[in-house]
This record gives C-alpha cells, sequence and structure tokens, in this order.
C-alpha cells in the first residue's frame, strides 16, 4: 500500500494512525485518504506532493481530524 512518494508524509500518517486510532486508512480513485469513523469526514493524502507546505499543513489538517472530527466536508461547508 503506497501511502506517498514523500517520506515526510508517509511519516505524518503513520504518526496520526498510532495517535488517533478511529481514523482509519482507505484507499479512493487518485488519492489515499484518512477517514474519521466518529464524524465519517476525511482528509485527502496527497501521493507526491509538489508544496513545500504540504507535510505541515497535512499535519495540521489530520490533527483538526483527530481532535474535533473535522475535515475536508466541514471545510466545504464552512464557506
Amino acid at each position: 500500500m503506497m501511502i506517498s512518494t514523500n517520506p515526510d508524509v508517509r511519516a505524518v500518517v503513520s504518526q496520526t494512525l498510532r495517535q488517533y486510532p478511529w481514523l482509519k486508512w482507505e484507499r479512493s480513485r487518485r488519492h489515499g485518504r484518512l477517514r474519521s469513523e466518529r464524524t465519517l469526514d476525511f482528509v485527502p493524502v496527497p501521493v507526491s506532493p509538489s508544496d513545500y507546505r504540504a507535510t505541515r499543513n497535512l499535519r495540521a489538517q489530520l490533527r483538526r481530524l483527530g481532535e474535533l472530527g473535522e475535515g475536508l466536508i466541514a471545510a466545504k461547508r464552512a464557506h
């Protein structure tokens, strides 16, 4: 199972899965995603991030998903 080509992203995902056991990895068509079993919201994980801030942004999104249950769906509803 390929999470990402970036080792930093792989490390962030592995650490998050250990820290928040209610988050589950799932594969979608283009990207993987971490889904919260509590809220069913998710955060997409980039396979090959091109932005130097990708790891920092992903870490913040996963923390928000793990602690508050808010991911992409909640972010789209807020706008």
